[in-house]
């Protein structure tokens, strides 16, 4: 049989996980495939039948019966060649569609990107013309008076006192501000193109730092060719997260202890099953084990997302830690994916142990960043709306992305290079968010997932459940992160 070279391997071999569109009906075309293939074989393999016919057999039935199967043989062999050149000609179709995208999609950035410069280049200029100083007296001025508040909040209760003397109600203007988000934010999230350029502004945020720090524009462009736009909006998050960690104090984030859980019966498969254990844990991760038939350990791994804004001493999963898993690189995780991968070893997870993972929000950047950082065997992945764009997951690892219309979360990743994680966007089944984070409900995905009908979806929960056959129980346990 002939073969073609592509992404993923040569047709008719194995092939890599490619979860994109392409990659799904490429996937299917192969199974179509290999199903006639398999006709042709038990056609041929068929007892000849130009033999001497028994008596009281026609020989004209048994020479037309052996003809209709010599017929019927070089029918499936056609099929199986169309199917073969149906199959390279949509994997063709489908990469030169997905290469003219990416083509659009870099000039949209370049556009955007010299659009954000002369925006922070505007700021400087207006900045610096109002008063030479304001800049650098606000880098300083500014983190220290965040840092007095936050240390204060009596403070803050003393300047809304000030204000309100001045004639200015503070507290009716942030009052007025959430009560805004709080009836329009929704409409704006459920609009495709206000997501899809809230991605956009944040992956040009490099070009408006250029601008406002006046660095050339061809510097800035020369240095984010050679580095990566998703590694540079990786420092900038990082610098970022270093900021924050100076105004609110508070080390890295930690798995700090953990506590025996009844793992559940079998391995996870289901998509729905998995959010719903994600959100009923009592923990912030949940590690079960189990033992399989061929005398191998498999281990999932249950994540949970952002609980707190500010750093506390309950929960590492804050907006901060959101910022440090942006700025993962390769094997160097910084937030709480670096507790979840500590936490994953101390639960005794080797490097060469099966691990299937579950993720939402926070929880599907985190796992995401440990499933891309090589430093574990993850066979599968599902990531519920969360900012996973910029994660370049091996091939090898199935993954299943899955993000509401209308989730802002996904966004706050940027626009990816290409690489990283695909994600399938479909309409929420509704009735339990409301605000600007409505379609981000937990329990919305919950119910989403429970109708989930997509190849993409399928494809992979045919995978998860072979290699979960046969899985039982041995132990879980539940992990604790704080930072600390």
């Amino acid at each position: 049989m002939s073969g073609f070279s592509g992404a993923g391997g040569a047709f008719g071999a194995a092939q890599a996980w490619d979860p994109t569109a392409t990659g799904a009906a490429v996937a299917r075309l192969g199974e179509a495939r290999e199903g006639a293939n398999r006709a042709v074989l038990a056609l041929r393999s068929a007892p000849d039948l130009a033999v001497a016919p028994a008596p009281g057999v026609s020989l004209t039935g048994l020479r037309a019966c052996g003809a209709e199967l010599d017929a019927r043989a070089a029918a499936a062999q056609a099929l199986q060649l169309e199917l073969e050149d149906l199959q390279r000609d949509t994997w063709l179709a489908g990469r030169s569609y997905e290469w003219a995208s990416d083509a659009v999609r870099g000039l949209i950035e370049q556009v955007a990107g010299s659009v954000a410069y002369a925006l922070g280049a505007a700021v400087r200029t207006a900045a610096l013309a109002a008063a030479p100083w304001a800049v650098a007296i606000g880098l300083v001025v500014v983190p220290l008076a965040a840092k007095l508040l936050l240390m204060h909040p009596e403070l803050l209760a003393s300047l809304t006192q000030r204000a309100a003397a001045a004639g200015t109600n503070l507290g009716r203007f942030l009052e007025d501000t959430s009560a805004f988000w709080e009836r329009t934010g929704e409409v704006l999230m459920a609009n495709p193109a206000f997501t899809a350029a809230l991605a956009l502004a944040i992956e040009s945020s490099d070009e408006a730092l250029a601008g406002l720090l006046g660095i050339p524009l061809p510097l800035a462009n020369s240095v984010e060719s050679r580095i990566g736009d998703d590694e540079v909006l990786g420092l900038l998050a990082l610098s970022a997260a270093g900021g924050a960690g100076l105004l609110s104090g508070g080390g890295r984030v930690q798995a700090v202890f953990s506590r025996p859980v009844a793992p559940p019966s079998e391995p996870v498969t289901e998509p729905a099953q998995a959010m719903r254990i994600i959100l009923e844990q009592d923990e912030q991760v949940t590690i079960a084990e189990y033992a399989m038939p061929d005398g191998s350990t498999r281990y999932q791994v249950f994540v949970r997302g952002t609980e707190t804004v500010a750093p506390s001493g309950s929960s590492g999963l804050d907006m901060r830690a959101n910022l440090e898993n942006t700025g993962a690189a390769g094997s160097q995780l910084h937030g709480s994916d670096a507790a979840v991968a500590e936490a994953m070893r101390e639960a005794g997870i080797g490097p060469g142990d099966a691990v299937d993972l579950f993720g939402f929000s926070q929880g599907a950047g985190a796992v995401a960043n440990v499933a891309a950082s090589g430093q574990f065997r993850v066979e599968n992945a599902l990531l519920v709306g969360g900012p996973v764009g910029g994660a370049e997951i091996p091939p090898q690892t199935a993954v299943l992305s899955i993000a509401h219309e209308g989730d802002i979360v996904p966004a706050l990743d940027g626009w990816a290079d290409g690489e990283g994680v695909q994600t399938t966007v479909i309409e929420s089944a509704g009735g339990h968010g409301s605000g600007p984070l409505a379609r981000h409900s937990g329990e919305e995905y919950v119910d989403t997932l429970d109708r989930l009908d997509d190849f993409a979806g399928d494809a992979w929960l045919a995978r998860i459940e072979a290699a979960t056959a046969g899985g039982e129980p041995i132990s879980g346990v539940g992990v604790h992160l704080r930072r600390r």
